[in-house]
């Protein structure tokens, strides 16, 4: 096993995409917080997704969105989660599944937001792009009619009795017109790592359904449960349209593609019983690994002797070198297990796959 880390099946307590994660994102949130106090730039603007017809819209942003967080609170409890689960879904995948799993998330996550955004916004834009493209006072006067955006409303209104007053200043209201709907657009500015967290609650549920969860350190509840129910409570603020400033939609987003992911790569790599050798394995957490070997005392004390004949020569062996290949075996599992966690199972040979599921069976 590596140095560094803890003992428990091969599993590693800070996986490095998860520490890697944990260190970017406290960077980039320091560096958030100089550069304004500095007033060099705001990174939230330049990094933080905004919607996608926005004029301040880049498509890197997409991923660079994932980096940033508004407060210390938000940075401090989606890394806490993302350790708290990530740990574990990184030792069982590997680093490169999971970082994979990661991006296409909270990826997921963004598109899922705006979707519904789209959806609540897309007949107000409509309007601004009906005077637009046609200019004139009736259409103008049908845009102030029937905007459903409070925050516009003001604005529409006086630019509208300007417009009564002198209806030569058409073409200046069309340029206002512009400035006020791409001032509008560039206010949607997501940024977080909660929809890719929420992904990696989803993952931990689905592959450590039965694992005890601690609400507030103090109630026990298993993980199934607790991925449903933290999915049902976004899903009924999500509806209800609070004004709490959590893109709610963005965390549904993160589940649901994490579950389609899942569930895509689950059909295309169908691990069946190696699976469960893993499980199985890495089940026990002493430091010593210190399993159920295979071998077993007969009635009279002395090991059976299927466990001391040397398959190459058909010998009996002595204890010194049963013992032997009793290490040796001990050593290859550590091996394969830390591989696992590194890599993932994928990353076996099928020797190796083979052995690990025959020395489960001992």
């Amino acid at each position: 096993m590596n140095n560094g880390q803890i003992g428990m099946g091969g599993f590693n307590i800070l996986p490095k995409c998860v520490k890697n994660l944990l260190i970017i994102n406290t960077l980039v949130f320091f560096a958030t917080f100089v550069f304004a106090r500095a007033h060099i730039c705001d990174l939230n603007q330049w990094l933080g997704l905004h919607y996608i017809s926005a004029p301040d819209f880049h498509p890197w942003q997409f991923v660079t969105y994932m980096f940033m967080h508004g407060n210390f609170g938000h940075l401090f409890f989606n890394m806490f989660a993302l350790w708290m689960f990530g740990a574990a879904v990184e030792n069982y995948w590997g680093t490169k599944k999971f970082l994979i799993y990661y991006l296409i998330t909270g990826i997921g996550a963004a598109i899922t937001h705006y979707v519904i955004t789209f959806v609540e916004i897309g007949p107000a834009i409509a309007l601004f792009n009906q005077f637009l493209d046609a200019p004139s006072i009736d259409t103008y006067r049908h845009l102030v009619e029937n905007n459903q955006i409070p925050q516009l409303q003001s604005a529409l209104q006086n630019n509208y009795g300007v417009l009564q007053r002198s209806p030569e200043s058409l073409n200046e209201l069309v340029a206002a017109t512009i400035s006020l709907q791409d001032n509008y657009l560039n206010s949607f500015v997501l940024i977080g790592a909660s929809g890719a967290v929420y992904g990696v609650l989803l993952a931990f549920g689905m592959m450590f359904p039965n694992s005890p969860i601690y609400i507030y350190f103090l109630f026990p509840i298993k993980a199934k449960w607790f991925v449903l129910l933290y999915g049902g409570i976004e899903l009924l603020y999500g509806i209800m349209g609070t004004s709490d400033g959590v893109a709610h939609f963005a965390h549904l987003g993160g589940m649901i593609f994490g579950i389609l992911l899942i569930l895509l790569w689950r059909k295309h790599n169908n691990r069946g019983e190696g699976e469960q050798v893993f499980y199985k394995m890495s089940d026990h957490s002493d430091q010593k690994r210190d399993w159920k070997w295979p071998f077993s005392k007969s009635r009279e004390g002395s090991p059976k002797s299927k466990y001391y004949v040397s398959r190459e020569s058909g010998r009996p062996l002595t204890d010194e070198e049963y013992n032997a290949n009793r290490q040796a075996e001990k050593e290859r599992v550590d091996k394969i297990l830390d591989k696992i966690s590194q890599k993932g199972y994928d990353a076996l040979t099928t020797e190796e796959k083979e052995f690990l599921f025959h020395y489960s069976k001992k």
